[in-house]
């Protein structure tokens, strides 16, 4: 959101959501890699009120205020976005991150939370910022998930052909979260037995993956559940297979 005019935004998302029938989704984050924001001439450090800003201007403008801001950062008169958005008031805004500021972030200014591998102590600390802001907390969204989840025929071959993608994804992840002052996603991955130890890849068969997602969502009430399913630097139709495979024989069990 950091790199963004949010009134060019905000008419970004009306006309998709038109275009698309009431179907988007907005998710927003407010980055993490130091390279990004150098590169966008952005302080790492405004990233924040940046963003809460930003959403501000985008809710009040999707909801057919005309919107008048002034800050340190923006500077707008009598703005009035058009054509409207179709999902009333604004299409929902989901909000991710990992620190307590971002779950604030998300009561205050979002329509849903996300945030990989959850547990029910960060679902509850979201339910208690939305009680603080006086939102209602009868009918949440919240999306979270394992980080990477294959479904496959021949688990083992399908490890080994994106251990070494996902070896090089984790590494360099970690190393832009440390950058951040993040947790990283894990110590340095060595080789593939040491990513099989860590956990981040699960390459399982249909029903160990049913087993999964059903053990995921008895510790955590989540409404969406997502894994990361094509790792970078392999050919999207090396996911096509998985995919199906998913979407036949696992889905259908949360049906």
């Amino acid at each position: 959101m950091p790199f963004h005019n949010p009134v060019r935004l905000a008419e970004d998302i009306a006309v998709v959501d038109v275009i698309s029938g009431g179907r988007l989704e907005l998710g927003v984050g407010v980055g993490f890699k130091h390279e990004e924001f150098e590169g966008f001439g952005v302080p790492f450090k405004e990233r924040g009120s940046r963003t809460n800003q930003s959403l501000e201007i985008i809710r009040r403008a999707l909801a057919g205020e005309t919107v008048t801001f002034k800050s340190e950062f923006f500077d707008f008169k009598n703005i009035k976005v058009t054509p409207e958005p179709i999902q009333k008031p604004h299409p929902p805004i989901w909000l991710g991150g990992f620190t307590q500021a971002a779950l604030r972030r998300a009561a205050r200014y979002g329509d849903g939370f996300t945030v990989p591998g959850a547990n029910r102590e960060v679902y509850d600390r979201y339910v208690a910022e939305l009680k603080k802001e006086n939102r209602p907390a009868d009918d949440i969204r919240f999306a979270s998930g394992v980080w990477c989840l294959i479904v496959s025929s021949d688990p083992e071959k399908t490890f080994a052909e994106a251990a070494d993608h996902i070896i090089n994804q984790a590494n360099n992840y970690s190393k832009w979260l440390s950058a951040a002052g993040l947790q990283p996603l894990s110590e340095h991955l060595r080789d593939p037995e040491h990513l099989r130890q860590s956990g981040l890849l699960q390459v399982v068969d249909p029903d160990a993956a049913i087993a999964m997602i059903r053990e995921f969502v008895t510790n955590v009430p989540i409404t969406h559940f997502y894994s990361w399913t094509l790792p970078p630097g392999l050919p999207p139709r090396w996911a096509q297979t998985h995919l199906e495979l998913l979407a036949s024989k696992v889905i259908p069990a949360f049906r």
